[in-house]
C-alpha cells in the first residue's frame, strides 16, 4: 500500500530535509498535495513534486479524502493547532520538532494517542540516526564499561547569511530558547535516550549576536537518570570555530564520535574506528512513519519521548536564572570557616 501524504509546509526544511527521503521512499508515500499560505510557495513546492494541487489554507488540505496523513513543516507555535485540526480531520500526523512552543500545549497533546486512534509521531530524525543508534549498541554491549561522564560541544557560526537565520519565525521566535531550543533538542533528544531523564543540572545563556535571536548560546551540566553527569555546549556565535563532538567516558574506554566518525578508544589497545553512513536518520523517520501506519505500532519518536524533551530543554533555560542563588563565598573559604 502507499500513504497517500499532503505536505503543510513547504519552506526550506520541507524541500531540504524532508523531501529528499519521501523521493526516495516513493514506493511508500504518494504526494497528493502541499500547502503553504504564500502561494508562489505552494504553487513552486507542487510543482516540484510532480505538479500536484496546492493550497494556501490548510483546512482545504484536510478536507481531502486522497489524503491518509501529513507531515507538518511549519513554524513551531503552529504545531499544537494544527496537529488538533489534523487528526481531527481523521488523518495520521508527523509534525517537526521540538512538538510544541510551549509546555502546556505540548503537555495537551500528549494526550492525542488516547483521544485519537491515528498514528501520531514527531520528527526527531536524531532519534534515528544510525550514527546514535550505533553509539547506544557500544554502550549496552558494554564496549566502555559503565559511563560516567559525557561532553558535547557544538559550536558554529549562524549570521543572516545563513538560510535558516532569515526565516522570520526564528528571529522573532515565540517560543524559548531561539536557534538553541530549534537545534539543540536534537542533542538533548540522543542524550536522554542513551543515559535516561536529565534530575538535575543548571545551564547560562547568553545573546551575542542580536540579529540570529534572543538566545543563541547555552552551556548546560547535568545529571542524568542513569548516574552519568554531562556539559552540553551549544554555541551559534562562535566566530572562527566549529565543531562537532560528543564524548562518552566510561570506566574501561571512551567513544568519540564527530559527525559519522565513530572512535572507540581503550587503555593499552588500538582505537576502532568505525564511518557510519548516515542521513541524520531523516529516511528512518519517514520508515517508521509508514511502518507505523501500515502495521498500526506505535513509532519510536512519539510525542511523551518529545514533551520529554521539551521539558528538559525548558528546565535547562529557566535554570539560567538561578545563578545569583550559587555565589561562591570565596570570604569564608579564605578564612577558614
Amino acid at each position: 500500500m502507499k500513504v497517500k501524504l499532503g505536505i503543510i509546509g513547504t519552506g526550506i526544511a520541507a524541500r531540504e530535509l524532508h523531501l529528499p527521503p519521501l523521493i526516495n521512499l516513493k514506493d511508500r508515500f504518494e504526494i497528493t498535495c502541499v500547502c503553504n499560505h504564500t502561494e508562489k510557495k505552494a504553487r513552486d513546492f507542487a510543482a516540484l513534486v510532480g505538479n500536484v494541487p496546492y493550497f494556501l489554507d490548510y483546512r482545504d488540505l484536510l478536507a481531502r479524502k486522497d489524503v491518509d496523513a501529513v507531515d507538518i513543516v511549519l513554524p513551531i507555535e503552529l504545531n499544537f493547532s494544527v496537529t488538533l485540526d489534523s487528526l481531527e480531520a481523521g488523518k495520521h500526523v508527523i509534525v517537526e520538532k521540538p512538538i510544541a512552543a510551549s509546555l502546556a500545549d505540548a503537555e495537551m497533546m500528549t494526550t492525542f494517542p488516547v483521544r485519537f486512534d491515528r498514528v501520531m509521531m514527531v520528527a526527531e530524525n536524531y532519534r534515528y540516526s544510525p550514527v546514535f543508534k550505533r553509539v547506544g549498541e557500544i554502550i549496552g554491549a558494554g564496549g566502555i564499561g559503565k559511563p560516567y561522564s559525557v561532553f558535547w560541544d557544538y559550536l558554529t557560526v549562524t549570521d543572516l547569511d545563513n538560510k535558516f537565520a532569515k526565516t522570520s519565525w526564528r528571529i522573532n521566535h515565540k517560543y524559548p530558547g531561539g536557534f538553541v531550543m530549534d537545534a539543540g533538542i536534537h542533542n538533548i533528544a540522543v542524550l536522554c535516550d542513551l543515559f535516561g531523564e536529565m534530575k538535575s543540572g543548571i545551564a547560562f545563556t547568553r545573546s551575542v549576536n542580536p540579529a540570529i535571536g534572543r538566545t543563541d548560546s547555552m552551556s548546560f551540566q547535568f545529571l542524568s537518570g542513569s548516574g552519568v553527569n554531562g556539559v552540553f555546549n551549544i554555541y551559534f556565535s562562535a566566530q572562527g570555530l566549529s565543531s562537532n563532538r560528543l564524548l562518552v567516558m566510561g570506566d574501561n574506554g571512551s567513544l568519540v564520535i564527530e559527525e559519522n566518525r565513530i572512535t572507540l578508544k581503550r587503555q593499552g589497545k588500538s582505537d576502532i574506528v568505525e564511518t557510519i553512513k548516515s542521513d541524520r536518520g531523516y529516511q528512518g523517520q519517514f520508515e517508521d512513519f509508514y511502518d507505523s501506519i501500515a502495521n498500526r505500532k506505535q513509532p519510536v519518536s512519539t510525542f511523551e519521548k518529545a514533551f520529554g524533551d521539551l521539558k528538559t530543554m525548558v528546565a535547562a533555560l529557566d535554570s539560567a536564572a538561578k545563578w545569583e542563588e550559587l555565589k561562591l563565598n570565596l570570604q569564608s573559604i579564605a578564612a577558614g570557616q
